[in-house]
């Protein structure tokens, strides 16, 4: 994969990719998103990362990682920045820079709840709603109907307890990119 070089890229693409996920993290966590995947040199996300720190357009939250490294959040200016120049970014580099988000930040990390009801619809047979909620927001939402209340209760006790591995497949197979889900 392609290195991004430019600065002011690897500014833009920092702003947008905090601001995507949308709670706080440590420079740790952004470098290790960024570097798993070969986008940005370790050296270059931590000066891009201290420069826009410096500028106020990342803010430090109060929070901290599970190292005890400052997190960070996006500023209001960091925010504009990050919505007005994300279209320079090209549309690989963030979905997979999201995907290794994804895989690396646990849900339990970024306060992702998970929800899971049966329903009888008949003939004994159920329809089963799963959903994540993250930071107030669905990121997953589906209904399922299944043909007996055994296989109804197998989604209800596997689904909470390994939702990340649920979203990944979904998010691997709609996208066309089913290698995604064996990485």
């Amino acid at each position: 994969m392609e290195t991004m070089k430019d600065k002011n890229e690897i500014k833009i693409f920092i702003l947008y990719l905090m601001e995507r996920i949308g709670y706080p993290l440590s420079l740790n966590d952004v470098s290790s998103i960024l570097y798993q995947e070969n986008l940005v040199s370790y050296f270059d996300c931590g000066d891009c990362f201290t420069e826009l720190v410096d500028a106020k357009h990342i803010i430090d939250s109060g929070e901290v990682d599970q190292a005890g490294n400052p997190a960070y959040i996006v500023s209001a200016t960091g925010e504009e920045i990050a919505i007005q120049l994300n279209d320079q970014i090209p549309t690989w580099i963030k979905e997979v820079s999201y995907r290794s988000a994804i895989r690396n930040l646990s849900f339990v990390k970024r306060g992702a709840k998970t929800d899971c009801t049966k329903t009888p619809i008949g003939n004994g047979k159920y329809s089963v709603h799963c959903e994540i909620i993250e930071q107030g927001r669905k990121i997953l939402d589906v209904t399922l109907d299944v043909d007996s209340e055994k296989e109804a209760d197998k989604i209800l006790y596997n689904f909470p307890r390994k939702p990340e591995i649920v979203f990944r497949g979904m998010l691997a197979l709609l996208s066309g990119d089913r290698n995604y889900i064996f990485e």
